[in-house]
């Protein structure tokens, strides 16, 4: 019985695919069976599958009808083996030790059910920041269900998280009704009954698409985002506060969004659904209102701060480093 099954969806992702088939082959930690799944590309990921063939414990799945990412996840929990249910993202990279250090930590806290780690985020080729500071005080241990819920308590990312199988008896698999927050909408059953514990250290790297580069991406579709975001907090039962907070918090993200992508009739619709009227909310109704030309131009030179790595990260250097040989 291996400790990690590792779930790797992919569709139309070929190569960015043999990046992260690279990145999991180069772990340091054995004890895992992989699960990749051809969710009915018509690219060349079947080529890349057979570069890959005859690796110990990996088992490739195609699939001729797209059952999208949900779908892919429930068939592999179907099958797996392992203690521990992980994901890796067809676009998306592990570092080396990634599996090592959440063995460590299982190790260490056996009653997390629910664990996930800092990561990098990966944008126009250079990695540009963290997921959240390492000295910012996340929550752990027993938490309420809601806390699962966009990054305000738990900045996570599916491609960082691990869980135990055993969850699966109580929650079920992922929803195929929902289109993007299937896994946060788990993730809050699985706080119910489950401790969280997280690793501060960056153990993976997140892809960020330009809409541009790819107008198709799951990421780029906010309005949907949030209609499944309205899914997860009926899950969550949580308090009429909790709710308040974590609408505010939802929608104010996404107007910001809007505004960076020149769309400010769209972020002031956001604004006025906030019962927040604090300084976050009057910044950003006063860039609504910005001409066209001044909201490009702030756009482009946060562009350019966000492409500009943290000076003197040894270990963000080393990570990108990484990817790069990755690349090659």
């Amino acid at each position: 019985m291996p400790l990690f099954t590792v779930i790797i969806p992919s569709y139309n992702r070929a190569a960015l695919l043999r990046q992260t088939l690279k990145s999991l082959d180069a772990q340091t930690f054995a004890d895992y069976e992989a699960y990749i799944i051809d969710d009915g590309s018509t690219d060349a990921t079947p080529e890349v599958f057979a570069e890959f063939a005859g690796r110990r414990g990996w088992h490739f799945t195609r699939f001729e009808v797209n059952r999208r990412q949900g779908g892919c996840r429930n068939y592999a929990m179907e099958q797996a083996a392992g203690d521990y249910i992980t994901f890796l993202d067809a676009d998306d990279l592990w570092l080396p030790r990634r599996l090592e250090k959440f063995a460590e930590l299982i190790k260490k806290n056996p009653a997390a059910g629910f664990i996930f780690s800092n990561g990098y985020v990966l944008r126009d080729g250079r990695l540009t920041g963290k997921f959240f500071d390492e000295r910012r005080a996340v929550p752990r241990g027993k938490l309420p269900p809601h806390m699962a819920i966009s990054d305000k308590w738990l900045p996570y990312v599916t491609t960082n998280v691990a869980f135990k199988k055993a969850v699966l008896a109580k929650t079920g698999p992922f929803r195929t009704d929902m289109s993007h927050l299937e896994d946060m909408e788990l993730y809050v059953k699985i706080l119910r009954d489950w401790e969280a514990d997280y690793l501060a250290e960056p153990l993976s790297v997140y892809r960020i698409h330009a809409l541009s580069a790819n107008p198709a991406s799951l990421t780029l579709k906010w309005d949907d985002g949030v209609a499944d975001f309205h899914k997860a907090l009926e899950t969550a039962a949580a308090g009429p506060e909790a709710e308040r907070e974590l609408r505010d918090y939802v929608y104010l993200k996404q107007a910001e969004v809007y505004l960076k992508n020149l769309q400010p009739g769209k972020a002031r619709a956001y604004l006025f659904k906030t019962a927040s009227r604090g300084p976050a909310f009057l910044k950003l109704l006063a860039g609504t209102f910005l001409p066209r030309p001044a909201l490009s131009l702030l756009r482009a030179l946060y562009g350019l701060k966000r492409k500009a790595a943290p000076a003197g990260d040894a270990a963000m250097a080393e990570a990108e480093a990484w990817v790069k040989k990755l690349e090659l």
